[in-house]
């Protein structure tokens, strides 16, 4: 092997047996064995625990003072060892202001392309907002008005005199033409001009009237109204059916609302701002409201007998007492079950009554104890999340959702499944002029959709948080992003990564590890799975079994003589060793044939359709899937979820 392959001298990480081994850089290594025979002592505890250590020895004092400190393995030495990156099967995220948009800095890239070619449209009326200069504006009126007559004016808040002596003699009141010298004018086409009482506001000064053409006098009647009303005027359309006012301003604002939007910049539509965050959800697209059924898990108690959960506690008993004391005097049974309530009842528990305290006070006064922690923990129990009114879970304040591409705001983009944001990118439908500004940022944005198309997450939205992916989905996930950033010479760590993967999209990982390599870097994967190893470049097994019994080296060589090697697990690859099935295998009482079974109506979540769904008792029972069918969302999410609130867990 050449010297500058990979070489570990004396490893004895855990129950490393001092192994000697030389690995090739720019290939495909797995690492295979029995379940405690070393693997991830090897690779993650030894590789690429060395390669961190001197990753953060190589930086300041200060900079250390940042990053968690790591132990050195404990190995005599470690030659040719490249920058490391450990791609965990474990999800580390667990806040909710992370998604799949800004895991894979897919979002940060919107976010600028929506600064530089998104149209703004009015949130109120949904017309589209521009932001007009004088040359604009006469071949918008040459374009729609030719022909009609107009009165150009302008706002103006100086004195009347100001105005005067500046050669404006005429004001537009209500649907008038008012002179300012005379008493009364000659009607001019059409328009009654007698003289009304001047109201002591902005003024709509006339400067001009005019038949729409292409004349210079159109032009210069615009800029000067322009320049005068600081980049607003209006002009009035003189019709048969009598007025119709056409506005139009420099500011971005709309024309009939007079709503005003900011300029956009890529602040403008980060939900992880306050100058893009909806203020009322603050960015997360929910709010935390207390739930009914977590304050009565229980319906069919009555309230002598605890149905109010929180006053169940022992700390909290005096609210429980006083209100069992006062109750009758509002007509309220405390023995009869919740459930027989009437609404009004269960209002008045909620509000309160002038006889009692009710569960609002309740809360309220625990809300004002928050700074506790205890009394933190103890509340979270009986909020649940619920859609933000506001921003209906955009996450965004109303001025970013106002500017949209293709008719989609930057929210409604990143709900999208990502096939079908791939589809909505390589067809969008703009401009020559802002596809030239938008080139470098489309071609980044379609090859982060590929990589995570590629590797089999584009059933995902962007706006799917990061914390309710799978430990697999997120190994994907991070996969893809190194694949399209590039690198080279970096030594990757896998961990099992076709682990909750349907064996349809075991060859997609194994394609994008053998892509990494050939960009230049080592891909070293612990990996149980044949097709995985059998697409490996070469294979490391150690053994022969787990705990003491493992740790040594049983085999280290190209893939094509591993397959003629005589080790444990070549022998199952083989087909030589194999698992018998049982000779009896348990068919479990099926739940329709006796009555008893889990049963489970309508799961809606996330991607369920309404699903119904029933498990035999006294049975090993799988969900299996394609990768991304709801198998998680219907079994931890909802089943699991649905018997320990059932269970009162």
């Amino acid at each position: 092997m050449s010297s500058k392959d990979l070489i570990i001298k004396g490893a004895r990480q855990n129950n490393l047996k001092d192994i000697d081994l030389s690995l090739p850089h720019n290939k495909v290594i797995a690492i295979t064995g029995v379940s405690g025979s070393g693997k991830s002592s090897l690779a993650f505890d030894t590789i690429f625990a060395e390669g961190q250590w001197r990753f953060i020895e190589s930086l300041s004092t200060y900079a250390r003072l940042f990053l968690e400190k790591l132990d050195r393995p404990d190995v005599d030495a470690i030659y040719n060892i490249r920058p490391a990156i450990a791609l965990e099967q474990k999800n580390p995220v667990r806040g909710s202001r992370s998604t799949v948009g800004t895991l894979t800095e897919i979002y940060d890239l919107f976010r600028l392309l929506y600064a530089k070619i998104a149209t703004p449209y009015c949130p109120k009326c949904g017309r589209e907002i521009r932001m007009w200069d004088p040359s604009q504006v006469s071949a918008e009126l040459l374009h729609s008005y030719p022909g009609q007559k107009a009165i150009v004016t302008f706002e103006s808040e100086d004195p009347l005199s100001e105005l005067s002596k500046k050669g404006y003699h005429r004001l537009w009141i209500g649907e008038e033409v008012v002179d300012l010298q005379d008493s009364s004018s000659g009607p001019a086409f059409g328009i009654s001009s007698s003289r009304t009482e001047l109201p002591s506001r902005t003024y709509q000064v006339v400067l001009d009237r005019l038949v729409i053409k292409d004349d210079p006098r159109l032009s210069d009647s615009i800029e000067t109204a322009w320049k005068e009303g600081n980049g607003r005027i209006k002009l009035i359309l003189v019709t048969g059916e009598g007025f119709k006012t056409l506005a139009f301003t420099a500011e971005n604002s709309c024309d009939e609302c007079d709503i005003q939007v900011p300029k956009p910049y890529p602040l403008l539509f980060s939900f992880n701002h306050p100058v893009g965050a909806c203020p009322e959800c603050k960015g997360f697209g929910n709010l935390l409201r207390y739930d009914e059924d977590l304050i009565v898990p229980d319906r069919s108690l009555s309230l002598t007998k605890g149905a109010i959960d929180p006053w169940s506690k022992p700390a909290y008993r005096w609210w429980r007492q006083q209100l069992l004391k006062n109750a009758a005097k509002e007509h309220i049974n405390v023995n009869k079950a919740y459930s027989e309530l009437s609404e009004g009842e269960k209002k008045t528990l909620f509000e309160g009554a002038p006889t009692f305290y009710g569960i609002n006070a309740f809360f309220a006064e625990m809300e004002e104890r928050r700074y506790k922690l205890h009394i933190r923990v103890f509340l979270s129990r009986y909020r649940r999340p619920v859609t933000c009114p506001s921003c209906k879970g955009k996450r965004l304040n109303e001025s970013a959702l106002a500017y949209k591409i293709d008719s989609l705001d930057i929210a409604g983009l990143c709900s999208m499944p990502i096939s079908d944001t791939i589809r909505f990118f390589k067809d969008i439908d703009i401009s020559p002029y802002q596809r030239d500004i938008a080139k470098e940022m489309l071609r980044q944005i379609i090859i982060k959709l590929d990589f995570l198309g590629r590797v089999g997450l584009d059933y995902l939205g962007l706006s799917r948080e990061g914390r309710t992916l799978s430990g697999g989905e997120y190994q994907r996930v991070n996969l893809a992003n190194q694949i399209a950033s590039l690198l080279t010479g970096t030594l990757y760590v896998l961990d099992e990564p076709t682990v909750g993967l349907h064996s349809r999209d075991t060859e997609i990982v194994a394609g994008i590890m053998k892509d990494l390599s050939k960009l230049g870097n080592t891909v070293i994967v612990v990996e149980h799975d044949k097709k995985i190893i059998e697409s490996s470049d070469w294979i490391v097994e150690l053994g022969p079994g787990g705990g003491q019994m493992g740790g040594k080296v049983v085999f280290s060589d190209r893939i094509d003589e591993f397959l003629k090697a005589d080790t444990p697990t070549a022998r199952y690859i083989k087909g030589i060793d194999l698992i018998e099935p049982p000779m009896k295998i348990h068919q479990g009482t099926a739940a329709d044939r006796n009555g008893k079974g889990i049963f489970l109506r309508g799961a809606s979540g996330n991607n369920l359709k309404a699903v119904d769904l029933e498990i035999p008792l006294h049975t090993l029972t799988t969900v299996s899937g394609v990768s991304g069918s709801g198998k998680s969302t219907l079994v931890i999410e909802t089943l699991y979820r649905a018997i320990a609130r059932e269970m009162k867990q």
